[in-house]
């Protein structure tokens, strides 16, 4: 005769295995929660001011030392009442970092609170570089979205496309200088739920199945104001729309070609990295995806361009740090790898994301500038 089991244990097996799939969809719904409110709510970045000002005179500043501030490279430093750019190295040992310092906007004193700022520029085109701009209106599918135009002498414009954030036209302050020594048009262009932009009906971003259009607004603006030709530069999440938009638009033969710096080319892959940095399990981050797509509509196969690269048809410059934590670099190797007729993969090692520029200036803009080519005449 066979040994019979406690009848308790059936109940308390049915009631763990209940508990273990309580908490496996409760830990799914927290993760599917994390993707909406940092990949899909659109929010502007907090700065936190996290360090101080240990000394400052004579065109240096001490600051602690940490990671950031032991980057070589070129710097923003922000306060509430300041701002400059930090510089090359000069000294630093193990608490401390001296470095030279260039004062824009106000002046820092020994004490005051301060942050690191990749844009390495405040305010405006006019305000932080003395270049004259217009603030236009694009029109487009949802109304008007603001855009900053800086005019030039070439047929050729540049279109840049900000990523993550709400307010990021400032990303391309960096190599604006560049671009008009270059004679070349620049719109920095906005997309719905931007600042100052429409809303999308679900305020939420869909990183280019939504977004699109707006592009195309934009890039028709250009075309409506004498532009032949348009290279446009997207940055981080702003890839994501630009592709959609290579796919889809009727505006295509106007492109003559895409710089992605730092771009998410699969948004799943993005994800994926973020849920596993949080400590969730595989199999929770496949049902959180999962989830998402129900609940929000994320159509994660329309955002691999890796599986999508052959419907590529511009030639595109692929700039990516080594050591980005958002966008895999993986992910851009394999585009790449994909399409070696159209993309060049240019890496930055030890850069992160969106930080290429800063990291080394020379060859961001020779590259970008080498893309662009020489102007007519």
């Amino acid at each position: 005769m066979e040994p019979r089991l406690p009848k308790w244990i059936r109940p308390a097996a049915i009631s763990a295995v209940g508990v273990l799939l309580l908490a496996f969809v409760a830990f799914t719904w927290i993760a599917s929660n994390g993707i909406r409110d940092d990949f899909l709510v659109p929010q502007a970045a907090t700065p936190e001011y996290d360090l101080e000002v240990l000394a400052i005179g004579g065109g240096r500043i001490v600051l602690p030392r940490t990671a950031q501030t032991e980057q070589e490279g070129i710097w923003g430093l922000a306060g509430r009442q300041a701002y400059g750019q930090l510089l090359t190295i000069v000294a630093l040992d193990e608490e401390r970092v001296e470095r030279g310092y260039l004062a824009l906007e106000g002046d820092f004193a020994v004490g005051d609170r301060v942050h690191i700022d990749q844009y390495a520029y405040s305010g405006d085109p006019a305000t932080a570089l003395a270049i004259t701009f217009d603030d236009v209106r694009v029109v487009g599918q949802l109304g008007s979205y603001p855009a900053w135009f800086v005019d030039g002498d070439r047929d050729l414009w540049v279109i840049s496309v900000h990523g993550r954030g709400v307010d990021e036209r400032p990303q391309v302050m960096r190599v604006l200088p560049m671009l008009v020594a270059e004679e070349v048009p620049v719109l920095a262009a906005s997309y719905r739920n931007d600042r100052g932009a429409p809303g999308s009906p679900s305020g939420l971003r869909s990183w280019g199945p939504e977004e699109w259009p707006d592009l195309e607004a934009a890039i028709q603006f250009a075309v409506e104001e004498g532009a032949e030709e348009v290279v446009i530069l997207a940055y981080g999440f702003g890839a994501e729309i630009v592709s959609v938009f290579l796919h889809e638009s009727d505006l295509l033969p106007i492109v003559r070609g895409v710089i992605f710096d730092s771009p998410v080319l699969d948004l799943e892959a993005a994800v994926d990295r973020y849920l596993s940095e949080r400590g969730f399990p595989g199999l929770i981050a496949s049902a959180a995806t999962a989830i998402t797509r129900l609940r929000y509509g994320v159509e994660w196969k329309d955002l691999d361009q890796v599986a999508r690269a052959a419907q590529f048809d511009v030639p595109v410059l692929l700039m990516h740090g080594s050591s980005d934590e958002i966008a895999p670099l993986s992910t851009a190797e394999a585009f790449a790898a994909a399409r070696p007729d159209l993309v060049t993969l240019e890496v930055f090692p030890g850069a992160g994301h969106e930080l290429l520029w800063n990291a080394d200036r020379n060859r961001y803009e020779r590259l970008v500038r080498e893309f662009l080519g020489p102007p007519a005449g």
